[in-house]
């Protein structure tokens, strides 16, 4: 969706009703989605542990070791997902680092001489449960990484483009976008794709071919 705004009428604009589970960067334009259905980005998270890291004294310890959790707890659940079977092991360790996470904040919350980075530990120490959601299901992923390489593409095209000057291309960009998107997703040829939509809207014809495609037209485009 293109919205000239990047606040929280746009957030719901897009989300509707959607009642899974919503892996973010802390952006406030996501606050209407419960909590509890929320996963904060472990990879913006450790990008904020490394800047609070390079800062001198005891706050660029705390970023230190929120760092060191942080790469703990992706090579547990990289090993997790690579080796299924020992389910309890994995919420063991997870739970240590949990701990040791919230530890570390509570420390970096009480710095007296460090303005910014107990602001910072603060502010997440409030969402710290957001940091943790991934527990409840193996599915959750830890990081919203799948959606920055799908929208990649589109920011390019508005920087290189300048954006669109009409409703119309407003209209186009997120729904061409989406099908090459799609397309790419299922291993399919978007210009097979877009041809036969195309032909049918041409003729008239009540457009037959849709999303997600089955195996015989995914074939035959």
């Amino acid at each position: 969706m293109v919205h000239y705004s990047r606040g929280k009428a746009a957030a719901n604009a897009l989300l509707g009703d959607f009642n899974g589970y919503l892996v973010t960067d802390h952006y406030s334009g996501y606050t209407d989605v419960p909590a509890e259905r929320r996963q904060l980005c472990w990879a913006h998270l450790i990008r904020h542990f490394i800047k609070i890291g390079e800062r001198n004294g005891i706050a660029g310890d705390i970023g230190g070791r929120l760092l060191l959790i942080s790469c703990a707890v992706i090579r547990t659940r990289h090993r997790q997902l690579a080796n299924p079977n020992n389910i309890e092991r994995y919420h063991r360790r997870l739970l240590r680092l949990r701990k040791s996470f919230h530890l570390t904040l509570v420390r970096g919350s009480g710095l007296k001489l460090a303005e910014r980075t107990r602001n910072q530990c603060l502010h997440l120490l409030k969402d710290e449960a957001m940091c943790w959601t991934f527990l409840k299901e193996l599915y959750i992923p830890l990081t919203n990484n799948l959606a920055e390489r799908a929208i990649r593409p589109y920011v390019i095209w508005r920087k290189l483009s300048f954006a669109s000057q009409s409703f119309q291309g407003d209209q186009f960009r997120p729904m061409i976008l989406s099908i090459v998107g799609t397309m790419r997703c299922l291993g399919v040829r978007s210009s097979g794709f877009l041809r036969t939509l195309c032909n049918e809207g041409l003729r008239g014809d009540a457009i037959s071919v849709q999303l997600p495609l089955g195996n015989t037209l995914s074939a035959a485009i």
